[in-house]
């Protein structure tokens, strides 16, 4: 919204507007939409820019040949962006058979420890069982 330059309220809608287009040597001139307002406030009257838009250069003007050679930058663009992206793909499978194959030797590894573990743990328990006997405690059930 546009605000009185006096008092700083802001203006509703324009008293008038107007379009103005000067005459260079460059086309890239923009165009200003201006207007006329009036303060609700202190009715002070004052001009201001509503709007300004550059005029279209002539090769930024639509045409079938522009159109096509803007599809074909495109093509080329999405082309290699399924490139890159079947590329990440083969990486990732080739890491994730990587990972499981390492998942497969750790739970192997593991499975290993696991009977190990037990084999010493039975056989604590029977040196704790001989003990006992040797000792003679009272037999009772070790868990």
């Amino acid at each position: 919204m546009v605000k009185c330059p006096k008092c700083g309220t802001e203006a509703g809608a324009p008293v008038k507007t107007w379009t103005i287009t000067r005459k260079t040597s460059r086309p890239e001139q923009p165009q200003r939409i201006m207007g006329i307002f009036q303060c609700p406030s202190c009715n002070a009257r004052f001009r201001a820019v509503l709007e300004t838009e550059r005029e279209k250069k002539p090769e930024d003007k639509i045409s079938i040949k522009n159109m096509v050679e803007r599809i074909r930058v495109i093509k080329g663009e999405l082309m290699q962006t399924l490139k890159n992206l079947r590329e990440k793909i083969k990486t990732l499978e080739t890491e994730r058979a990587n990972l499981m194959l390492e998942i497969e030797e750790l739970k192997k590894m593991a499975e290993s420890k696991v009977s190990a573990l037990e084999s010493e743990v039975a056989m604590l328990r029977e040196e704790v069982k001989s003990l006992k006997e040797l000792l003679g405690y009272p037999e009772t059930e070790t868990k």
